[in-house]
């Protein structure tokens, strides 16, 4: 199963089962949220440590407030897997307040590949 951590719950780096679930939740608000958590719990690694782990796989990482949203070097990897769809699907479990960093992990080659064998099976788009 590619998702590594439950995203429905206060184990993604949330305090409380609270987290998320009202619409003003954020990195100051106290429901309990991955943000205020995350870090604490160590939950957050290098993401070139996690890259060297799943090459050719796509990667889905959640961004502390601590990091540059559009150039983080840390990140908690909440899935990994071959297929996309896999990926994708767990992006729907993730609190609406969330940075999500999604993107595969491999040469552009490999990529090519991925997207021709999209398009042989009506898969991809284009």
């Amino acid at each position: 199963m590619p998702i590594m951590i439950n995203l429905t719950s206060a184990e993604h780096g949330g305090t409380s089962l609270s987290c998320g679930t009202h619409g003003g939740c954020g990195v100051d608000c106290d429901c309990g949220c991955p943000y205020t958590g995350m870090e604490e719990k160590g939950n957050v690694e290098l993401i070139a440590d996690v890259e060297r782990r799943y090459p050719n796989e796509w990667l889905v990482f959640v961004i502390p407030p601590s990091e540059d949203d559009f150039a983080p070097e840390r990140g908690m990897l909440v899935a990994h897997s071959t297929d996309d769809a896999e990926v994708f699907e767990a992006i729907t479990r993730i609190t609406h307040n969330q940075v999500v960093h999604v993107y595969f992990n491999g040469t552009f080659e490999a990529y090519q590949q991925w997207m021709d064998a999209g398009m042989e099976v009506g898969k991809v788009e284009g």
